[in-house]
């Protein structure tokens, strides 16, 4: 067969091919010997060879053969191959015809990072085996999947977080993970229909992630779909507005939690902080919102009138019969003076 040449000019693009008849890996070597970027993804299989079971490494994706090149390369490459009879372009219908699929260099970019990593378990599927929803996109940050983009989902029948990468048309590969270290992209959160039940949602979320998750192994999954929650419930909250005192004092104090628990800059929880030191006198002194709001600005402003006001409150309830409520302001007072007390 004659020698070609890829070419290297802008018109390459990732063509996808079928190589019918476990000729993979043959029309992969082929393109590779004729200097075009090919790709085939493999993982390991147990297998009896000679009556005993190895691990043997062999095409993860069945008929598929990933290629970069111009079209017109891989026409000429097509009918001068050897393997001409078992090599088709993978097609799309469109109206005005059949097209060959061509894969965006993102995409196929994060598909060959997260499928070269042989031994951590992938599982591969067609697209239409998956009626995947249109998940938000992640970028991870630490680990072995370090810069891979994709979405983080749960898999029908499965138990866990999947990240999920997927070519558009072609296939779909999910990797078990615990994304405890993702960037959001592009995230756009609807904004928040109910203020009040998101800002009670997200203190309720922070007090945990602050005092009954801690940051270890054994809590890795429950404070990664806790941080995710809480995450998007701020971004639900962005821009809505609240006017009555005790609102002001509960939206500051929610994301004043939520930025404690985040481990965020001082920067981020200060505005929230002076927002408490301005409404929280102007609560009744009955009120227990006052009393938390108070708690905090003693423990994380130093504020003398506030650390009166909590030792005062607390003095005049009756040790004998405290009521529930009571009862769970005094717990967070204990907790909260063990992680913030200077």
């Amino acid at each position: 067969m004659e020698t070609l040449q890829a070419n290297n000019s802008k018109g390459e693009q990732w063509y996808v091919l079928s190589a019918n008849y476990k000729k993979e890996i043959a029309v992969r070597d082929e393109l590779i010997g004729l200097g075009f970027q090919a790709y085939v993804p493999m993982q390991y299989e147990l297998l009896k060879v000679n009556g005993q079971r190895q691990r043997v490494l062999r095409p993860a994706i069945h008929e598929l053969v990933f290629v970069k090149a111009t079209k017109e390369d891989l026409l000429d490459y097509k009918h001068s191959s050897r393997l001409n009879p078992y090599i088709f372009f993978r097609s799309m219908r469109l109206e005005q015809g059949w097209k060959p699929i061509v894969v965006r260099e993102d995409d196929m970019e994060n598909f060959m990072k997260l499928t070269q990593m042989s031994e951590i378990g992938l599982k591969y599927f067609k697209p239409e085996e998956l009626r995947l929803s249109k998940g938000q996109k992640v970028r991870i940050m630490d680990g072995i999947f370090k810069n891979i983009v994709g979405t983080v989902q749960k898999l029908p029948h499965k138990r866990g977080d999947y990240l999920v990468v997927e070519i558009p048309g072609v296939s779909v590969v999910a990797a078990s993970i615990k994304p405890d270290y993702v960037e959001p992209i592009g995230k756009h959160v609807a904004r928040s229909s109910d203020v009040e039940g998101d800002v009670q949602r997200m203190t309720e979320i922070a007090c945990k992630l602050l005092y009954d998750l801690p940051d270890d192994i054994a809590n890795e999954t429950a404070r990664s779909l806790l941080i995710g929650e809480l995450q998007t419930i701020r971004m639900a909250l962005e821009g809505c507005k609240t006017f009555m005192p005790a609102d002001k004092a509960s939206y500051a104090l929610a994301h004043f939690l939520a930025a404690k628990a985040l481990a965020e800059d001082e920067s981020v929880a200060a505005p929230h902080l002076a927002t408490l030191l301005s409404v929280a006198p102007r609560l009744r002194s009955v009120s227990l919102l006052r009393l938390r709001a108070s708690l905090y600005l003693s423990l994380c402003a130093s504020d003398e009138a506030s650390t009166h006001f909590v030792a005062d409150t607390i003095s005049h309830w009756s040790p004998t019969s405290f009521t529930e409520a009571q009862k769970k302001i005094l717990s967070e007072k204990r907790s909260a003076e063990k992680r913030f007390r200077p």
